[in-house]
């Protein structure tokens, strides 16, 4: 088994010979933010709640043409996929059939308060041309999805440009910008969607690697709230809600990888209280319920998700900590 921050791998079939293995991907209950790895709290219902939006996310995406490397749910909290190889030295050249990009591709609708935007931006290590301009009802909202791309096996992810995505990811530029169109329907999918039910979706990220005939194959997941940043009217209900819990957390990794801190002595953060981690995993269980559409325990997923957001803002320990994030200038704040 592999076992990852917030996944756990089971490989049933590695690849080979140009063709995709088969695995069990578990999703659990731990959490990660600012990519420090485990946090000392699990989320109870987390695994289960981000596995049934998966899987209904892939489902959308299907109907949309889009491949995934998805095959089946084999548990509350597990899915059969589809394996792709890993390459992490690049001792195989440009990556192949059955081989993962190793990029992470984010996608934006928005950029919300706490977006990596206006922290690059102001810092001149992003180009302002390369935002779109905002949309006509003005911020935070974008006119065109926005296609960003990451590393992702270094220490910490770090922004690189298309020419040095192509490079990392080991795929010719063609390859890549057809990557991020591919990207820029996913988001298109996510987003309608997410307006059907209540949400507003400000951004996500997606994985890709390519099947037998090299193709891309949409990897990992996408429609959850630790893929995606999703807004209820207003209010982040996703993954950004435990990330408003660690504040500091974010300079605090920073400072250590700058200084080549081994993580074996990375100081541990405090726990949450039981009733933080009681109101996040109820948000969490309310968002499947209304990214589903309802289910039999909830059929009126809205005023659900209602009720635990107004119980995760009672029990933040500082109110003032909302004042971070946000959808500033939004219609629906």
């Amino acid at each position: 088994m592999k076992r990852w921050s917030t996944k756990d791998l089971d490989i049933l079939r590695p690849p080979a010979d140009g063709r995709p293995g088969d695995g069990i991907l578990t999703f659990t209950d731990r959490y990660s933010v600012y990519d420090f790895g485990v946090m000392p709290d699990e989320i109870p219902g987390k695994g289960a709640a981000s596995a049934t939006m998966a899987v209904h996310s892939f489902g959308l995406l299907a109907a949309a043409g889009i491949p995934t490397h998805f095959v089946e749910q084999v548990a509350e909290n597990a899915l059969r996929i589809r394996l792709l190889e890993i390459d992490f030295l690049g001792q195989y050249g440009p990556t192949g059939p059955a081989g993962m990009i190793p990029l992470q591709v984010v996608y934006r609708n928005a950029l919300p308060r706490e977006s990596s935007v206006h922290r690059r931006t102001a810092a001149g290590t992003l180009d302002p041309a390369l935002v779109p301009p905002y949309a006509a009802g003005g911020a935070p909202w974008l006119a065109s999805t926005m296609v960003e791309f990451t590393t992702k096996f270094e220490e910490t992810d770090r922004f690189v440009t298309a020419e040095e995505a192509a490079l990392v990811g080991r795929v010719t530029p063609d390859a890549l910008t057809g990557i991020a169109e591919l990207t820029r329907t996913v988001a298109g999918v996510l987003t309608a969607h997410a307006e059907r039910v209540g949400l507003r979706l400000a951004d996500g990220k997606a994985e890709y690697g390519f099947d037998e005939h090299r193709q891309p194959l949409l990897i990992d997941h996408v429609g959850t709230p630790d893929e995606n940043r999703f807004y209820f009217r207003g209010t982040p209900v996703c993954k950004e809600l435990l990330r408003l819990l660690h504040p500091e957390l974010r300079g605090q990794v920073q400072e250590l990888v700058r200084l080549g801190t081994p993580r074996s002595q990375w100081p541990r953060p405090e726990p949450l209280g039981g009733r933080l981690v009681a109101a996040t995993a109820e948000v969490y269980r309310a968002l499947t319920a209304l990214w589903l559409g309802g289910r039999a325990d909830t059929p009126l997923p809205e005023e659900r998700l209602t009720l635990a957001v107004k119980e995760f803002h009672a029990a933040l320990p500082a109110p003032q900590l909302l004042d971070r994030i946000g959808l500033v200038g939004a219609a629906d704040e």
